[in-house]
């Protein structure tokens, strides 16, 4: 089985679902994973001085190999909105000919790869329908293709697998061929015994006495800085340690209690969950959009049996797991601050522990994954 795995994510970013997937279904006996990064235009390249926009082929092994197409005659895919000729996807597809017709599977990380395979149609489609990619974009003209192309690809699509209970019930009213697949836990977080100038930070202040409340994740327009703020401000012991790329304009500097660090490796951020006292998951509730986000991140606090406040969301809801604590206002946040040394661990015993992780981690997601090819494209 020869898959054609379309990710929004390059292969050397930060290791989300795309990556854990393909690598997992890449070790199944006889399937073999071409994972296709999005390509990049000439004109960013140029602005970042780099050459990104040229073609990229790596070999990872013998069943996993990695092409990112040239974007040497491409614009931003925002100008595909006023591409009616679309010459912007002309080059692409050409660079991706050979490798489609050799597919079994062409699977769809993203609906922003659409236009690329929507002529296509004697290979079987998979929709990996991973977030609310229109909510997650600030992009007002890629809000509009991306809300297109989405509905297009719903319909088109053999198989669409979402990963939150919202997503799920928007895909299964437009495409009865709809399944619920979540995210999952990186096992590999577990190895906490790495060097980490992060680690050696937070352990100097839990030696000052300072009680540390952590994220590890991007930080965007969906995230909450009120409920950062109020946790600083309740007890003069409490700081809060962000790791992540900070895309907002707000400088979190300007806080002496709120420790802020640039991306880290992945393989330090076991480690760096392990020295928080308390995890957060401090999204917004000002949209009902939070409720499509599956919250990765919960299960790494998880996997590492971690008392976590989260905001409150179908998804949180449904997780249903002692040791997550949510709230729905900063008053609620501050009634769990009061009684934070009384607040109980997820797991009491290793084997609960491990038992979690062992089910939700990706490669049984894969596993899951396999067995929905087998039934409904076979």
């Amino acid at each position: 089985m020869k898959i054609l795995y379309f990710s929004p994510i390059y292969w050397g970013d930060l290791k989300q679902r795309p990556q854990h997937l393909a690598e997992e279904l890449a070790k199944m006996p006889g399937i073999h994973i071409t994972f296709v990064e999005p390509s990049i235009s000439i004109l960013n390249s140029i602005v970042r001085q780099n050459s990104d926009y040229k073609k990229r082929e790596q070999s990872v092994n013998d069943s996993l190999r990695i092409f990112r197409p040239s974007g040497s005659l491409r614009l931003p895919r925002s100008f595909e909105s006023l591409d009616i000729f679309h010459w912007n996807q002309w080059f692409e597809k050409r660079q991706l000919q050979d490798l489609v017709s050799s597919a079994d599977i062409i699977w769809l990380g993203s609906p922003v790869f659409y236009p690329l395979i929507k002529h296509i149609n004697n290979k079987k489609i998979v929709f990996d329908r991973m977030d609310d990619y229109v909510f997650l974009t600030n992009n007002a003209l890629m809000k509009k293709l991306l809300k297109k192309w989405e509905l297009e690809l719903l319909a088109k699509a053999d198989l669409v697998i979402s990963t939150s209970n919202d997503l799920y019930k928007h895909s299964l009213s437009l495409n009865k061929q709809s399944y619920l697949v979540k995210n999952a836990v990186d096992a590999a977080i577990l190895n906490i015994n790495v060097d980490s100038l992060v680690v050696s930070d937070l352990r100097r202040l839990k030696h000052e006495g300072y009680h540390i409340f952590g994220y590890v994740g991007a930080i965007d327009h969906w995230f909450d800085i009120e409920m950062v703020k109020a946790i600083i401000e309740f007890d003069e012991r409490f700081i809060v340690c962000l790791v992540g790329r900070n895309n907002l304009t707000y400088n979190f500097g300007q806080h002496s209690r709120i420790k802020y660090y640039e991306p880290v490796p992945k393989s330090e951020i076991g480690a760096i969950i392990e020295a928080f006292d308390v995890c957060l998951y401090p999204f917004l509730r000002n949209s009902n959009r939070i409720d499509t986000i599956n919250p990765v991140k919960i299960y790494e606090y998880l996997s590492l049996n971690k008392v976590t406040l989260a905001v409150e969301s179908e998804e949180t809801r449904l997780l249903n797991q002692e040791g997550v604590y949510l709230y729905n206002s900063l008053e609620e946040i501050r009634q769990y601050l009061i009684d934070i040394d009384t607040l109980q661990l997820p797991f009491y015993d290793q084997g609960r522990l491990e038992n979690f992780v062992v089910n939700n981690d990706w490669k049984a997601r894969a596993k899951t994954i396999l067995e929905l090819l087998i039934k409904e494209l076979q």
